[in-house]
């Protein structure tokens, strides 16, 4: 197994603990300048010998290179038959619970050279600290509207298993892998991925700035404007990132309804592991239940919001593209004459300008409505900055 890591203090020792326990054999880790007691927590377990550790404290979210680097590594140098390239929040796992990963492993076929494995996003309530493994407990199968109604804009794409191979390369965020002679990926219905990328407003806080501050350090880096971790570094620098966190956990009177229609599911697996390692995990600090109810309707109405500028800002982007495939046509076909071109151009420019207003007002009048409803709340923070939090 490979990971690249940056302060996962809460729940590093319970990924690592639960993968020995699921049969991976050796562990390579690339530690990125973390300092919140993670570095210190692998070179326990590097004693170990279960876990190899390089450090790498360059902030350029140089992840491919990074984990291929391991990847290849683990082919040419630790004997390994399969790699499983991870993140500090995901828990590989057998779907079937009385087998374990490596047994899974071992029943593909010889001739599948990568398979590709479901994640599934655990949810439960939200928290201000704490690792949340034993909060988080429902497999999150909200359909596609609800999902995007709680500012979550998709469920997360799967993972590539593959096997050992020295010129292996792996795709920024894991998801992909090749190497020569490759074709498609297996689908691998019998493993799966338990993954808690949401466990409190702490972690995700500082998970969204490190990952910003990365993307903007490297310039051969260029995320869209629309991709996620980018939307929430846009989010934090607003100050509004903690009602977003707070709006993708269904409220406690939504889970009964949520459950019958099976949108959320019960799954108590990492619940499991946090009971035989509680001492190695950070307590749960909760919201209080109504503040929990009031950053969740703020998170929701701004996410309502962008979406509502977003549609209008698209429609905008085909109008220019309309434009753009008039203008070609137009230029083939000579005989309509340079003025007629002339006047595409303007139409152009004219569309240009009004798609760069629209992102001005956007910006503008999301941030009016934004400060009106934080107003309150800010007040609260500013003046009494413990309210509102109750110890689990």
């Amino acid at each position: 197994m490979t990971m690249m890591v940056r302060d996962e203090a809460d729940i590093i020792a319970a990924m690592l603990e639960h993968h020995r326990r699921q049969g991976v054999d050796h562990i390579l880790v690339t530690d990125n300048g973390s300092v919140d007691g993670t570095r210190e927590t692998l070179e326990r377990f590097a004693q170990t010998g279960f876990v190899t550790v390089w450090d790498d404290p360059v902030h350029r979210k140089q992840q491919s290179e990074t984990v291929t680097r391991m990847a290849r590594l683990a082919a040419t140098e630790y004997g390994a038959d399969w790699v499983i390239n991870a993140d500090a929040d995901e828990f590989f796992v057998a779907a079937n619970e009385t087998s374990t990963l490596r047994d899974e492993l071992g029943c593909i076929d010889e001739t599948v050279p990568y398979v590709t494995v479901e994640v599934v996003n655990l949810t439960g309530a939200p928290a201000i600290d704490g690792t949340g493994l034993q909060r988080l407990i429902y497999r999150d199968r909200r359909d596609a509207q609800r999902l995007v109604s709680a500012g979550i804009p998709f469920h997360p794409t799967g993972d590539a298993i593959h096997r050992a191979h020295p010129e292996v390369s792996v795709s920024q965020g894991n998801h992909f892998v090749s190497a020569a002679g490759w074709g498609d990926p297996a689908p691998e219905p019998r493993i799966e991925v338990l993954h808690v990328p949401w466990r409190s407003w702490a972690q995700y806080e500082r998970k969204v700035r490190n990952t910003g501050e990365s993307y903007r350090a490297n310039p051969d880096l260029q995320p869209s404007p629309r991709h996620h971790g980018m939307q929430d570094f846009r989010r934090l620098e607003q100050g509004r990132l903690e009602e977003t966190y707070v709006a993708k956990h269904p409220l406690p009177d939504e889970i009964a309804d949520l459950m019958v229609d099976a949108e959320l599911v019960e799954d108590r697996r990492l619940a499991l592991i946090a009971a035989e390692m509680s001492e190695t995990l950070v307590p749960d600090v909760l919201y209080l239940p109504e503040r929990q109810i009031q950053l969740a309707r703020d998170g929701r109405r701004f996410t309502a919001i962008e979406a509502e500028y977003e549609r209008r800002l698209q429609d905008l982007r085909e109008s220019l593209e309309a434009v753009h495939a008039s203008l070609h046509v137009a230029m083939l076909a000579v005989a309509e004459g340079k003025t007629h071109i002339d006047q595409r151009d303007e139409q152009i420019a004219d569309l240009r300008r009004q798609l760069d207003a629209a992102h001005r007002r956007f910006a503008v009048r999301l941030a009016n409505r934004v400060g009106s409803y934080l107003a309150p709340v800010w007040g609260v923070r500013r003046g009494r900055g413990d309210v509102g939090t109750e110890s689990d």
